[in-house]
């Protein structure tokens, strides 16, 4: 298990409510206070009231003065960030960690592609490969860490776009990054989008390279922890 990014600094929050999609409501340091959420999913078991977060202070506070970004859930904790997912995989894929992607580096992020703007461009032995990740943070029966919790046109459109980039001869992939503690596998989530597995296993036909990784957060060690580079995929 290899820790793959790093927050030297974070304050314990006590989650209070969520006010919209982008801002939660939580308890740190003595008082009430506004924390910005990157993660645009419902999130009905992470962010429960009562639970411990863990809390960035943002540069330039706002009416948000952190950055929620860990959230404690079935004995760990679930990285919610998307943004941090993000960062915690390429830093992955930097140090080799990635089997799949050993001989890879990043070489840009938000890479256009056509009309597409993707999460990152790789640089590899043998060709260029961007990549799209998903955030899984939805735990299913049997440790299955699923995608998505809520109806997404915006995940929709983007898997459509693979498909039309992988049938003109680019090599894409599309990476769930299951950031719950103890996944065991992935696999796509028909209840909360009923097309969402259809578009996955058309992906997986016209060539897109679909993966899941597992990462949660180690408060020990003040990082997110890469615990698992090759979650199985089940598209049944």
């Amino acid at each position: 298990m290899d820790i793959v990014a790093t927050i030297p600094a974070y304050v314990e929050c006590r989650i209070l409510r969520r006010v919209n999609r982008f801002v939660v409501e939580v308890e740190a340091e003595g008082e009430h206070i506004l924390a910005h959420n990157t993660n645009t999913g419902r999130l009905l078991d992470v962010l429960v009231p009562g639970r411990l977060g863990l809390c960035r202070p943002l540069e330039r506070p706002g009416r948000t003065r952190y950055r929620l970004f860990a959230v404690e859930y079935a004995g760990g904790f679930a990285v919610i960030d998307t943004r941090l997912q993000e960062e915690a995989f390429a830093r992955a894929v930097e140090l080799g960690l990635i089997p799949w992607l050993r001989s890879c580096r990043v070489a840009s992020w938000r890479p256009r592609l056509g009309s597409s703007v993707l999460d990152l461009l790789l640089d590899c032995r043998d060709g260029r490969v961007y990549v799209e990740t998903k955030s899984a943070v939805l735990m299913g029966p049997n440790a299955t860490a699923m995608y998505p919790d809520c109806p997404t046109p915006r995940g929709r459109r983007h898997i459509r776009e693979l498909i039309e980039h992988a049938s003109r001869g680019y090599r894409v992939a599309l990476v769930f990054i299951a950031a719950l503690p103890g996944a065991r596998r992935f696999k796509p989530n028909p209840e909360g989008d009923p097309e969402i597995p259809g578009l996955i296993a058309r992906a997986t036909r016209a060539g897109v390279l679909v993966k899941a990784v597992g990462m949660d957060f180690d408060p020990e060690q003040h990082g997110v922890r890469l615990y698992n580079t090759d979650l199985p995929v089940a598209l049944d």
